[in-house]
């Protein structure tokens, strides 16, 4: 009678556990979903009508904000071009243990310079 109490409540604690995986997996998915043709339409419209209430400065700003954003992208590509293959992969690894690492901790990773302890100390006796 025992064995049987058993078994029923394992079966039981995995059919939960498997309800509950499965009520979370359904709580994931994306939230601005559009379910159809007319509720999509619907949004592009209530998007045309908040554009037309911006005025023509303000969207010529955000285009000029934009461009130069592109721009430093562009200029920040280039620059991770011109470095060494080792430097490349120095900053692909630590890049790596920053995402490890929780957000408050990332500013415990303070790699003393050489080059900077000297010029603080210069700095200091001035």
């Amino acid at each position: 009678m025992n064995k049987i109490r058993n078994v029923t409540a394992c079966l039981l604690l995995i059919l939960f556990a498997s309800a509950a995986t499965a009520a979370e997996k359904k709580n994931t998915k994306p939230k601005a979903q559009l379910r159809g043709p007319a509720e999509f339409q619907k949004v592009i419209d209530d998007y045309k009508a908040y554009i037309a209430t911006i005025p023509p400065e303000i969207r010529d700003e955000v285009i000029e904000f934009r461009k130069g954003i592109a721009r430093l992208n562009k200029e920040k590509k280039l620059l991770y071009r011109k470095l060494s293959q080792a430097s490349q992969n120095y900053l692909k690894k630590e890049q790596q243990y920053k995402k490890k690492l929780p957000l408050n901790r990332k500013s415990l990773i303070n790699i003393d310079d050489p080059k900077k302890n000297i010029q603080k100390s210069d700095a200091k006796k001035k």
